[in-house]
């Protein structure tokens, strides 16, 4: 993950990089306030460090603990989130199916059985490979184990609340983005959903789990 960094006004706006929870819309609002994007742009690495400096956008792959002390030195402190199970599942269709097929070569097992179960048997090596443990990891990771260090919280169906802050603050329109199309866990059984949220289990004990 990585903590991102912008002035607007005489504010320092912080916002933590948390894949699969809204970031990247985020981003494109940033961008949209103070860049002449367009939605049309899905934001990168390189991309937002090219259009805000290379300060802008620091510790990629970090956890929280890597960069509290800079987010800390920001006026406007913002965390993104989501529920552990949904991000999971999202991050994992993402990540080990992409439509690039950049991750097929990680694969242990055969394309028949390349499932879900298989990817939390063998979940630590499958998060070696940074993109996966971006995607694939909890909340806490990138947050932090408390709320306390931000100034805004938002759970993922709540981003538009960032949008209209920064139309506030900038004084002109953003425009909304359409959500992407998601994969949720309606299909996942209990026995499923319990590895799932086993791996995640620091997400239930800091709080980052009802939404």
């Amino acid at each position: 993950m990585a903590l991102l960094r912008v002035d607007i006004n005489d504010k320092t706006l912080g916002m933590i990089r948390n894949h699969k929870a809204g970031s990247t819309t985020a981003m494109n609002y940033i961008g949209q306030a103070l860049a002449g994007w367009t939605p049309a742009i899905e934001p990168h690495f390189r991309l937002w460090r090219k259009t805000f400096g290379l300060e802008s956008y620091i510790h990629k792959h970090g956890t929280f603990k890597d960069y509290e002390q800079e987010l800390l030195g920001c006026d406007i402190r913002v965390a993104f989130w989501r529920n552990p199970v949904r991000k999971f599942v999202s991050g994992f269709n993402h990540t080990m199916f992409s439509v690039t097929g950049a991750q097929d070569q990680l694969w242990l097992t055969g394309p028949r059985q390349r499932t879900m179960h298989d990817f939390l048997d063998h979940y630590d090596y499958y998060c070696t490979n940074l993109n996966v443990l971006d995607h694939c990891s909890s909340n806490t990771r990138k947050l932090g184990p408390t709320k306390e260090p931000y100034t805004m919280i938002l759970p993922l169906h709540q981003i538009d609340q960032f949008r209209v802050m920064l139309e506030r603050m900038v004084n002109k329109p953003i425009i909304p983005i359409r959500k992407r199309e998601q994969i949720y866990d309606h299909d996942i059984d209990q026995k499923l959903e319990a590895r799932i949220k086993s791996v995640l289990k620091e997400d239930y004990q800091n709080g980052w789990y009802s939404g």
